[in-house]
């Protein structure tokens, strides 16, 4: 079929076709009665503009870029989904990059999407040294940074880690138990010593209360057999309190296979609420990091600086306890 253009929108709206170009790039000087009616010539005749064509008129993409560690961890898909929604509802498309933790594929992501001509990024680092690596690539870029990886002067967006963890820990204490393992997170993450610091700050606040800490290890098969070991001991943990939903998940599983009773026998949390995480059988009591509330703060502030706005921004918001059937109050010793 021959491709609709935009002389074909112009005869079918009764404007020229100057008219129509400005309509579409949404100028001042078109009412906006005469935008309403090309836009509807355009979808009478299945007008697709030429995006790339008007790219070089108007010398903007409307494309940002968005790079994450691993778009099949929940919390950075339901992130990556927020922003996505956000950068719809004002004209903007998301291209999206996984690094996959590894600090050279970063690299080569972000010139990948500058060379997209992308309007701006967002980016989860891999670590605070790749950030800083990449401040070169992106000094004259606007972009925005989500959680802790990253240096002291950029704009960012992230969860108290530390607040976090010290609710949850507190939570635990209050329900009577006194000796707590903190599982999981990867050696030299700042996510994870920043969870670490709330939870010591918690226990050290009650006497009597003994801390423990376990980091995963390399893949996710030997972290789990490090969690059945752990389980099989002679004496459990009071808690755990799990870095991740992900960790806690495993911790469910070895229990179950391991004859131990979550939560008669060990209270649980995670960190994150994924979607599972509130599934009958499941019913983790968790930390919610509020995803949708990260992206779409993300994508507010990247459009300020498309616009012009100078200034380092900074946003740290305030996750939520999420208590459901994980934890038990421990009987007075």
């Amino acid at each position: 079929m021959k491709r609709v253009t935009l002389k074909d929108v112009a005869a079918r709206a009764g404007v020229s076709f100057s008219t129509v170009s400005r309509a579409l790039n949404d100028r001042p000087e078109i009412s906006t009665e005469t935008k309403a009616q090309v836009r509807a010539a355009c979808k009478e005749l299945g007008y697709i503009p030429n995006i790339a064509a008007r790219s070089l008129v108007s010398r903007r993409t409307r494309t940002i870029g968005l790079l994450v560690p691993d778009i099949s961890n929940d919390y950075f898909a339901g992130a990556a989904l927020a922003i996505e929604e956000a950068a719809r509802e004002n004209g903007y498309r998301v291209l999206l990059c996984n690094s996959l933790r590894d600090s050279a594929r970063e690299a080569e992501a972000v010139d990948a999407l500058l060379s997209q001509q992308v309007e701006g990024l967002i980016v989860a680092p891999v670590s605070a040294a790749s950030a800083d690596s990449l401040q070169d690539s992106l000094h004259s870029l606007p972009h925005v940074y989500l959680g802790n990886n990253h240096g002291d002067d950029c704009s960012y967006v992230v969860i108290d880690n530390k607040r976090g963890a010290y609710e949850a820990t507190r939570y635990l204490l209050c329900l009577g138990h006194r000796n707590i393992l903190y599982l999981g997170g990867r050696q030299g993450s700042l996510t994870r010593q920043f969870r670490v610091s709330g939870f010591y700050k918690a226990m050290e606040e009650v006497p009597g209360a003994h801390a423990q800490q376990k980091i995963e290890c390399d893949c996710a098969q030997e972290t789990y057999r490090m969690i059945r070991a752990l389980l099989g001991r002679r004496e459990l943990p009071d808690a755990v309190f799990a870095y991740s939903d992900r960790i806690a998940l495993q911790v469910l599983q070895a229990a179950d296979e391991c004859g131990i009773d979550i939560p008669k026998q060990l209270s649980l949390v995670g960190f994150d609420n994924i979607s599972y995480a509130s599934l009958p059988r499941i019913n983790l009591t968790t930390v919610s990091q509020h995803k949708r509330q990260v992206g779409r703060t993300a994508v507010l502030r990247l459009f300020e600086q498309i616009q012009g706005k100078v200034g380092r921004t900074v946003d740290i918001l305030q996750p939520e306890l999420i208590i459901r059937g994980t934890c038990h109050r421990r009987a007075a010793r």
